[in-house]
Parts: C-alpha cells; structure tokens; sequence
C-alpha cells in the first residue's frame, strides 16, 4: 500500500501540469477599471491615467527575485522615455510599505509606486499570475500589453516596442 502513495502523488503532480493556467482578466483592447490602492504613506489613492501618455503598470513585491532583478532597468526606461511621455507606477504587493520604501530608496527608484497588500486589484481586477507582471495602458485608458515576467526594459528591443505603443505624436 505504501507503494501506491508515491505513483499516485505522482499521477496528480503531472495531471496538474498539464492544465493550461488561466488567462489574466483584463486583456489587450479591454478598459484599465478603477484600482483603489494605497500610497506609501498609508492614505487611499485611486490609480489616474495620465492625460495624452502611455501609462505602464508594473506589479511587483520585494520578495520576488525577479521582481528586484528588473527594477533597476524599469527606473532607466522610465529616465529615458520622460515624464512628458510616459507613466510607470509600481504596485507592490507586500504588506509593509515600510519594507517597500526602504527598498525604493536604497535601489535608487524614483517612479511612484503603490500598494496593494491584500492581493485585491493584482488578482481579483488584474488576475495576475506571475510576478512581475506590466500592463501598458493607452491614452484612452485601453490595456494594449500585457507582459508576464520580468524583461530588461531598457533594452534596445524592448525600448522599441514600447516607442511604437506611445501616441504618434510623442514618438521619437
């Protein structure tokens, strides 16, 4: 009896892997809905879009790797890409924005970042399922990526596709 325990564990971990995981909930051409966050300093605060730029959402959390493998690159592209153009808001999902400050501050990253402590808008409103993950956002306040995982942001072919999601008449 004892022998069946680990073949059958084993018939229900390769069952589980192969089921596709669910899509995330908002999807590319669908509204950026409301998120109600808050702000490093514990007050509520409604994510806005920014009037005529392309905004780009990026949930994170300081205990994940490739989280902080990325954050450095985010700050980059946004130093290269300009305020006048471009938005990049973090929303982190630790529970201790004194954690989350300590962090921004000793890496250097000036971009705003919000909280989201109890999962609420990053699994309910975003239905992430992977950190990091970035949602760019339109003008118009439609979702035009969604990208899961972390990615050198700064990189030549990665500042190229998002130049091609700014309005055209921001584009370099």
């Amino acid at each position: 009896m004892t022998r069946i325990w680990p073949a059958l564990l084993l018939c229900l971990i390769l069952a589980a892997c192969d089921e596709a995981p669910p899509p995330p909930h908002l999807r590319v051409g669908e509204p950026l809905p409301a998120l109600s966050l808050v702000n490093l300093e514990n007050r509520p605060q409604s994510l806005e879009l920014p009037a005529g730029k392309l905004l780009m959402i990026n949930v994170w959390a300081t205990w994940c790797a490739p989280c902080r493998h990325e954050m450095p690159s985010l700050q980059r592209l946004a130093d290269k890409l300009g305020p006048e153009r471009f938005t990049l808001v973090g929303i982190s999902v630790d529970h201790d924005e004194h954690v989350v400050r300590e962090f921004l501050i000793e890496r250097k990253i000036r971009f705003p970042s919000l909280l989201d402590r109890n999962l609420a808008m990053a699994s309910g409103v975003l239905g992430l399922r992977v950190f990091p993950s970035s949602f760019f956002v339109n003008p118009d306040g439609r979702v035009v990526w969604v990208v899961e995982g972390w990615r050198e942001w700064d990189s030549p072919e990665m500042l190229a596709e998002i130049q091609a999601l700014l309005p055209v008449e921001q584009k370099l």
